[in-house]
């Protein structure tokens, strides 16, 4: 089992990908058959294959993207991140916020094996 450092670095690193737009370092977190669901009750994107194109999928956009973390929690083999994403089109001030609750469960070679992404339209306003 991974011990609380291991899964404490897999959600920093997944918050240092998002922050940095570093597609390959944010799909190196994840083993070769995690699954990611974004959010709860969406279709699982499983494998590494999957996880990119949901990658891609969001950066299809000129967006660039801010986390700011509330709080990381870890508790034996899983993660708790509390974080709010800001989004912003590429030159603007303005664009949007949401609010959301990533769980993960991380693997003993300090991979995720399963994140799960938990936020809805309340959870998101906009920017001036």
């Amino acid at each position: 089992m991974p011990d609380a450092k291991q899964v404490k670095t897999a959600l920093q690193g997944y918050i240092d990908g998002w922050k940095n737009a570093d597609r390959e370092a944010w799909l190196a977190l994840f083993a070769k058959d995690a699954v990611l669901i974004d959010p709860v009750g969406a279709e699982p994107n499983t494998g590494l294959e999957a996880i990119a194109a949901f990658w891609d999928r969001i950066h299809e956009l000129p967006m660039s993207y801010e986390p700011v973390v509330h709080r990381i929690v870890a508790c034996g083999d899983e993660g708790l991140l509390v974080f709010k994403m800001i989004s912003r089109p590429e030159g603007s001030n303005g664009g949007m916020t949401m609010e959301i609750v990533d769980t993960f469960t991380i693997n003993d070679d300090g991979k995720i094996t399963q994140l799960k992404a938990y936020w809805d339209n309340g959870c998101m306003g906009m920017l001036n």
